[in-house]
């Protein structure tokens, strides 16, 4: 009824487009098409070998219980009115349990139906969306699926098939998705390598900045235990000075052959002419005056000599330490 129905209105509508303008038809294959497609087939592989998974546990449980009809068969005579119920029963709830598994899996809400729209349902999706873009671009009035049996289509010219247009479509907009996806896995990469090379960075400048910070207190320790070097060094040679000044102030009650024995104890630190005229004066029969005037100018040339290290210490002291800071500066730049 519906055949006959679909002839009349495509007549009516040629002719009344035919005084308005012409007509545009055009007919496409979605079998040839689909089966054209990668992705349905991958799909319809994956579906079939889910059916074959089924049909062999169908199998499996149809020779179990064609084997139990068969023991049956050989053991009714020999078992009791009893057993043979219970025997019959136990095969009659496999028989329930396998028809209910056939509709379970093959049925008309089953799982192959479901799956099969799960699975080609979006192969099918993007065939429909690469149709109707088509259909806006060249304005076709009218377009057929031939694979559809339901039209009654019993021929359509080959220039009216817009098939491999539709494949084309769909292959250039796949291959724009692919594109698309590939540059977005792109930038994620090089973000990636772009945020452990800023990672790195990071680390290696906090790096060098602890190593800097650890040069700069071990800088400034050593100076620090320069400073206490020389302040016990210092304090240690006031300590000498002061008791040398106290034993030269004491009362001179040695003999003269003990006197001449401490003075020589000093005379690495005289000078030739002081040693000479010391040695000259120990000669003589020195009056206790002319003594007490030798130990003072004795300790005036040693205090002249103790003031003299003193500023060439304090001297070197402010050389090393401007050293150090400029040292330091140039490291803190770096």
């Amino acid at each position: 009824m519906k055949k006959l129905i679909i002839l009349p209105v495509l007549f009516f509508l040629t002719f009344v487009s035919t005084g308005q303008r012409k007509l545009r038809i055009a007919s496409v294959d979605m079998d040839y098409i689909l089966d054209k497609l990668p992705e349905y087939q991958t799909a319809l592989k994956e579906l079939n070998a889910r059916a074959g998974r089924w049909k062999t546990e169908i199998e499996r449980k149809e020779k179990e219980i064609t084997e139990l009809k068969n023991a049956l068969e050989q053991e009714k005579v020999l078992l009791t009115k009893e057993l043979l119920q219970e025997k019959e029963e136990e095969i009659a709830f496999k028989e329930k349990e396998l028809l209910k598994y056939q509709l379970e899996k093959f049925g008309p809400e089953g799982d192959y139906i479901l799956q099969k729209e799960h699975l080609v349902t979006p192969v099918q999706d993007r065939v429909f969306n690469a149709v109707s873009k088509l259909l806006k671009t060249a304005k076709y009035d009218i377009v057929f699926d031939k694979a559809n049996d339901k039209l009654g289509l019993i021929y359509t010219a080959p220039k009216l098939d817009i098939s491999d247009k539709i494949l084309k479509l769909i292959t250039k907009e796949r291959g724009k998705e692919e594109r698309s996806k590939k540059n977005k896995e792109r930038k994620e990469k090089q973000k990636e390598l772009k945020s452990e090379a800023a990672k790195k960075r990071a680390e290696l400048a906090a790096k060098r900045k602890a190593e800097r910070e650890a040069k700069r207190k071990a800088a400034l320790e050593a100076r620090k235990k320069q400073r206490e070097a020389k302040q016990k060094a210092h304090k240690k040679e006031e300590t000498n000075t002061s008791k040398d000044e106290k034993q030269q102030n004491k009362p001179n009650t040695q003999t003269p052959k003990q006197d001449v024995e401490k003075s020589t104890e000093y005379g690495d630190k005289l000078t030739p002419e002081q040693l000479k005229a010391f040695e000259e004066a120990q000669k003589k029969q020195m009056t206790p005056e002319e003594k007490a005037a030798q130990r003072k100018a004795e300790r005036e040339a040693r205090r002249q000599r103790i003031l003299e290290e003193r500023r060439k210490r304090k001297a070197n002291k402010n050389k090393q330490t401007n050293t150090d800071e400029n040292k330091q500066e140039n490291e803190n730049k770096n």
